[in-house]
């Protein structure tokens, strides 16, 4: 039986199986945290009373350690059995089927689809990703800024980054264009610095038919660039601009060339051969650009 729930991404939020929050004290909310944080080893009083108690001389710190410890056996379940105190007072959050919290279940839904490669992906895989994403709804403890909580924020936002890209490119590949575009705007919409996912969501739209889309795609990663970083977009991502504004006009333009200048065998003056050659370059032009966009397609799988 579930007896108690734990969400750390967003605000902290403790509830009993009965709907009853816990009501902790600030410091004693943190070492709460910290504990399900790290659950998998126990810790010592000393490292504790150090990490959250450095400016408090020793022995009250020792003292504020075993009031805070208090509170939360009083407060938390009996059920649960969440605290686990060795014979030489080490403490460790002991994690098991009474409990479920968010960041776990967020971390093992994402694993479980991340650790396979594209090609071995199903859609068993992608809904794992997929359950994962609908947990993360802000980022790790929002208000605290120890330094213990600024890099498991980073890690699981990072983890979540990876998880928005794997289903981008997981639909992309199956031709789901909509939702692999949706993942890519959701991206994009927590870390618009990433250029590549720009590159990608152009080609997205490209093979979607939404070519004006895909022009709009560059011209907001241009902007966001200039305006964040003051630079301009890699070589890569203007390439392939330069070849969503070749086609398909030039090839329409090359082709009714041909046709104007009449496909015969027989080339009677010199502006015919000008304007065939002229064509001819347009053509080629249009067909590296289109040959670029398939390239980086194919470095993508």
């Amino acid at each position: 039986m579930l007896h108690l729930e734990i969400h750390l991404f967003g605000e902290m939020q403790a509830v009993q199986s009965d709907g009853r929050p816990l009501r902790l004290p600030p410091s004693t909310q943190s070492l709460f945290a910290y504990l399900i944080l790290f659950h998998e080893r126990s810790h010592s009083r000393e490292s504790l009373t150090n990490l959250f108690w450095e400016d408090v001389p020793l022995k009250n710190a020792r003292r504020c350690l075993s009031t805070a410890l208090w509170r939360l056996k009083k407060e938390l379940p009996q059920d649960a059995a969440c605290l686990a105190v060795s014979e030489r007072g080490n403490v460790q959050f002991a994690y098991n089927n009474s409990q479920w919290i968010d960041i776990l279940s967020f971390e093992e839904n994402a694993n479980r689809g991340l650790h396979l490669s594209m090609e071995e992906m199903g859609a068993a895989d992608a809904s794992f990703l997929e359950k994962a994403i609908n947990l993360y709804r802000g980022d790790l403890l929002d208000g605290y800024y120890d330094e213990w909580v600024l890099r498991e924020r980073e890690r699981l936002h990072l983890l979540y980054l990876r998880t928005l890209s794997r289903l981008m490119r997981y639909y992309g590949e199956r031709n789901e264009l909509a939702r692999g575009i949706d993942y890519g705007q959701r991206l994009l919409a927590v870390d618009p610095l990433r250029e590549q996912i720009h590159r990608e969501l152009m080609l997205l739209y490209m093979k979607k038919g939404e070519r004006s889309l895909a022009i709009q795609q560059y011209e907001s990663c241009r902007r966001i660039l200039a305006a964040e970083l003051g630079i301009v977009p890699m070589s890569e991502t203007r390439a392939l601009y330069k070849g969503l504004l070749s086609q398909p006009q030039l090839v329409k333009t090359a082709v009714s060339t041909l046709l104007s200048a009449g496909v015969s065998p027989t080339i009677t003056s010199r502006n015919d051969k000008e304007g065939i050659a002229h064509a001819l370059q347009q053509i080629e032009q249009a067909m590296a650009g289109l040959e670029q966009a398939r390239s980086y397609l194919r470095s993508l799988q």
